[in-house]
């Protein structure tokens, strides 16, 4: 595999080149198999009766636990030690019987967690960390990725938006070199129909040919992190810019999406703006439709609530536990995703006809965000943690520009290699400029809802409003 230091020094025609390999690669694995039979299947499911969705949901969660008993040791251990067998966990309302799923029961039990009825040849090794910095390595097949990339590209297909539409992508992946001091400042990837756009670049000095070249093109749609489109949107109406050909919709992930992001997207690109809720471990997802609130994926998983408490309105509050359909190499069963969720009452309708549940805002994270010496503000550092197995969790304050300070809890495994390697992180993704200082704590203090606040920032900004919202690490890109 190319390392990032020889790409870096290739041409642009050999980067894009090189991109659209990866393209190549990654299309064939997520549109491809039975990704098609997927899709049209959940298009034809949209229109499924209450009564149907959870028949059918019922039929896959006892065909999952009957796997996971004989094929999973993980699932084996625990049933045996509570005197469960298969027959005990027929539907939704059984899976209480089983303990929650943490991401420490991953890392500490990820060999038992592997079905032994797949081959190693069949299955895919991926790596997140999330918000937390909690590193996780789990295993995957081709099949669940299919069937996750059908679930996203449905969410999309309610607006019209098809696999073969032009799209600009603002990722966090470096695929231009961030020492790049002139145009262009994206590369492209054919196979998947796709301009990729980094965030090291939208900054005040390269806005004006970022968007000569984002409206010089007729992108469909727009997708990325809600802080990256935001930071490239107030930066085009900052200038006084405008972009020549605007996008008809715009599809955010991975963050929380906050109401002012949300109104400075929609001013700049004219584009309905729309986000969906899942993770990188391909167990769960909702998706909002066109009159707002999420579905839950229902064909996909289970999305579960945990302690269920009174809200407003006749909702329902709770931590959020998924259990995939779709991943039996390595099941995930009521996981606990670490986020806070409101959900409609059970009786709820929505007014677009679709008798899936209904969530009315995940409220997981309300971040705060960094700001760069290059005046780029950034949500996300998960990332930045995924090759630092030693750290438990970690939590990044800025109380003065040009420094962020990284309060970390170690696991036993920890060494110095891990600060390097998050040090080396900040410098190649985040900003070479931006200095570093590492605190070793006990613990992260947390809120009421029992998690803590990934990104603090101390430098005199108040707290943004949350309108709600996360996706799969990097919104599936």
């Amino acid at each position: 595999m190319i390392t990032e230091k020889i790409y870096h020094g290739l041409p642009v025609f050999a980067q894009n080149l090189v991109c659209s390999f990866y393209g190549m690669r990654e299309r064939k694995i997520r549109l491809g198999g039975d990704f098609r039979d997927k899709y049209e299947w959940l298009l034809e499911s949209e229109s499924a009766s209450r009564a149907h969705i959870d028949a059918h949901q019922d039929q896959q969660i006892a065909s999952l636990i009957q796997h996971a008993y004989n094929t999973v040791p993980y699932y084996r251990r625990i049933m045996d030690e509570r005197g469960l067998v298969p027959s005990a966990i027929e539907s939704r309302r059984d899976l209480e019987k089983l303990p929650i799923l943490t991401k420490e029961d991953v890392i500490k039990y990820k060999n038992e967690l592997r079905s032994t009825s797949t081959t190693s040849g069949r299955v895919l090794a991926r790596k997140t960390s999330g918000t937390t910095g909690t590193a996780l390595g789990f295993l995957t097949t081709a099949e669940a990725i299919a069937f996750q990339w059908a679930v996203w590209w449905r969410h999309r297909a309610r607006f019209g938006i098809s696999p073969d539409n032009l799209s600009l992508n603002f990722t966090g992946k470096l695929v231009v070199p961030p020492a790049q001091s002139a145009p262009p400042y994206w590369r492209w990837n054919w196979p998947m129909r796709e301009a990729l756009l980094t965030m090291q670049h939208v900054n005040r000095e390269k806005i004006a040919d970022i968007a000569q070249f984002a409206g010089a093109h007729p992108f469909r749609f727009y997708s990325g992190y809600p802080s990256i489109i935001h930071a490239f949107a107030e930066l085009i109406d900052e200038r006084g810019l405008e972009l020549r050909h605007r996008p008809s919709h715009v599809f955010l992930g991975a963050e929380n999406l906050q109401a002012y992001q949300k109104a400075m997207i929609e001013k700049v690109t004219g584009a309905h703006v729309s986000d969906q809720y899942g993770f990188s471990e391909g167990c769960g997802n909702a998706s909002r439709c066109e009159t707002g609130p999420y579905h839950e994926d229902w064909e996909f998983g289970v999305l579960e609530v945990l302690n269920p408490q009174p809200a407003d309105d006749n909702g329902i509050s709770g931590r959020v536990l998924a259990t995939g359909f779709s991943n039996m190499a390595f099941p995930f069963i009521r996981y606990d995703v670490g986020d806070v969720a409101v959900w409609e009452s059970p009786d709820y309708q929505c007014s677009c006809g679709r008798a899936s549940r209904v969530i009315r805002s995940i409220d997981g994270r309300c971040e705060d965000y960094v700001e760069t010496p290059e005046g780029l503000r950034i949500m996300r550092f998960d990332y930045i943690f995924k090759d630092a197995a030693g750290i438990r969790e970690a939590q990044v304050i800025q109380s003065q520009l040009g420094e962020i300070v990284i309060r970390y809890v170690p696991r036993e495994s920890y060494s110095p290699r891990d600060e390097a390697a998050v040090r080396n992180k900040v410098r190649d993704w985040i900003s070479p400029r931006l200095q570093v200082r590492f605190e070793r704590v006990p613990m992260i203090e947390r809120g009421a809802n029992g998690k803590f606040r990934p990104v603090v920032s101390e430098v005199g900004k108040a707290p943004p409003v949350t309108l709600a919202g996360r996706h799969h690490e990097n919104t599936g890109k």
